[in-house]
């Protein structure tokens, strides 16, 4: 059933994210709503397949949850323009809550010594610091959203950091192979995005493409970790 769940969620994302490419609708924000509960579905056949992995499945799931409501105030951003400051917030803090339980899913599941996990955090405030810092030689304008980019930024690349040093913790392990590759994949989209929403001339329908293309593709692979925790 999992990997019947998995091939259908990729086929359906895979048609959102052309469909996607053309704008912001209502119909294309149920699309979306059924593309990311299909990722959060693989995720579910995959812990009721491999249930030794409960713990580590569940915070994943619990990530890819906080994930899909995250999907949904921000395709609202796009529909109600007026309120559109609100449900970008709103996508923010669900994304980066819902990464929380990613990393911690990875931590906890290696138990995961307490000076890597500080090391990575220093990592992960200095990328999302020189994220904000490089604002304009990226060509982008954050304005008010300075400090929660830097924060966001910062706990995304926390999940990504944290996955790559398990990779060699657990001597390339493949859940932690799958989980570190998806990780920085969402990290790729959102730098996608990041040029989309606070970027000129960057809101084309490649660019909304490429951007949901690597999302869905790591929200996937991180769903499929679960199946080899």
């Amino acid at each position: 059933m999992y990997y019947i769940v998995l091939s259908v969620g990729v086929v359906v994302s895979l048609i959102f994210c052309f469909k996607r490419s053309k704008g912001y609708s209502v119909n294309n924000l149920i699309f979306k709503s059924v593309s990311s509960l299909c990722y959060l579905l693989t995720a579910v056949f995959a812990i009721i397949t491999n249930w030794q992995a409960y713990t580590y499945g569940s915070l994943v799931i619990m990530g890819g949850a906080l994930g899909l409501v995250g999907d949904i105030l921000l395709d609202l951003k796009g529909i109600y323009k007026n309120e559109e400051k609100i449900y970008l917030k709103g996508g923010f803090i669900f994304f980066l809550i819902g990464h929380i339980f990613y990393f911690c899913a990875v931590i906890y599941s290696i138990k995961m010594k307490w000076y890597l996990v500080l090391i990575a955090a220093v990592i992960s405030i200095v990328i999302g610091i020189l994220t904000v810092l490089s604002a304009n030689m990226m060509k982008v304008h954050y304005g008010a959203y300075r400090r929660i980019v830097a924060v966001y930024v910062a706990f995304l690349a926390m999940t990504s950091v944290i996955s790559v040093m398990a990779v060699f913790v657990t001597h390339f392990q493949k859940a932690y192979i799958i989980m570190a590759i998806g990780s920085i994949l969402f990290l790729l989209s959102d730098a996608v995005l990041s040029n989309t929403f606070f970027g000129r001339g960057k809101d084309k329908p490649i660019h909304l493409f490429v951007n949901h293309f690597l999302y869905y593709a790591g929200q996937y692979l991180i769903a499929a970790s679960v199946m080899f925790a």
